[in-house]
């Protein structure tokens, strides 16, 4: 771990002498953060805490209305505090976990997320998230039992289903990964806002199965949905270059670079692709962009990575 960030995550090894407040106390946040506004939650907030840094409720809120406005340092910083002062409160061991993760740090998020569940073992959202960073981890055999225990206790959350898919996916049981699979297509079709991701997730798998034509059209739906993702456009030039429509996956895989294109890999597969339609000038071109992504990416590889939550 490079020196600042042991210094920043270090504030947790340290224990400090403080006291908690009554809950009371902080129960006048609660209003703001529950109808988002988190902006203003974190002013008067701050004001709080800077006369009450003992307050184990008021410091675990501003860690979480920072995790809200994505300022994960501050957030880590807050939650450390809270915990120093109150160990067993589930929901600052899973916030941070959060923080962690996002941050780069999945081997010091999973002890997090392992404390929150011993104080809270009902919590559908910290079993969900170290199934996550175990699939992300390739513990796939991990990844199911915590997602199935998240199913047992939630099973409303259309995103477990589709992530169940993609671990049994990995375990090689198809019947399993296409039962999770469309179950959440089906749960994801009764939501009042549908998410592009269950179509996306299974659309994947299909496409490693070869089942390009039912791929392509699940991801047309999440296109539908919501096109700002390049990993759909990706997965779509994919299923084009599986049916043989070459100009087809060209045009998808240009709308995957429009969205992302720092990316290497999908020039690559560009450059590959004009070349099998005889347009050399633009290989030429999409193979300078993708060197050139390559040694941006090589540049930046010591830099801080932020993860999407």
């Amino acid at each position: 771990m490079p020196r600042s960030r042991a210094i920043k995550f270090g504030l947790c090894l340290f224990p400090l002498i403080l006291t908690a407040k009554s809950a009371q106390e902080t129960d006048g946040f609660e209003s703001l953060i529950r109808a988002g506004k988190y902006a203003e939650a974190h002013q008067t907030l701050q004001s709080y805490v800077a006369g009450h840094p003992n307050s184990w409720q008021a410091l675990y809120q501003l860690g979480y209305v920072d995790f809200r406005l994505h300022r994960l340092q501050d957030s880590l910083t807050m939650l450390c505090k809270s915990i120093l002062l109150k160990k067993d409160f589930s929901e600052s061991h899973k916030i941070l976990a959060y923080d962690l993760n996002m941050l780069g740090h999945p081997e010091l998020a999973k002890p997090e997320l392992e404390r929150a569940i011993q104080y809270d073992p009902s919590s559908h959202e910290s079993h969900y998230e170290l199934g996550r960073i175990d699939y992300e981890q390739g513990s796939y055999a991990a990844a199911v039992a915590e997602l199935e225990k998240a199913k047992l206790l939630d099973p409303t959350q259309v995103h477990t289903y589709h992530n169940l898919g993609l671990a049994y996916s990995a375990l090689n049981n198809r019947a399993l990964a296409v039962q999770n699979f469309d179950e959440g297509l089906r749960l994801n079709d009764r939501q009042a806002q549908r998410s592009a991701w269950p179509l996306i997730d299974y659309a994947t798998y299909l496409n490693t199965q070869r089942e390009f034509e039912k791929a392509r059209d699940l991801l047309l739906q999440a296109i539908a949905i919501d096109k700002s993702w390049d990993q759909e456009f990706e997965e779509l030039s994919k299923s084009y270059r599986g049916l043989n429509q070459i100009t087809e996956a060209i045009d998808a895989l240009k709308k995957a670079v429009a969205l992302n294109p720092g990316k290497p890999e999908p020039h690559y597969v560009l450059s590959r692709l004009y070349a099998q339609v005889q347009r050399q000038q633009d290989a030429q071109t999409e193979l300078t962009l993708y060197q050139r992504a390559r040694q941006a990416g090589s540049n930046a590889s010591n830099e801080p990575v932020t993860k999407e939550h």
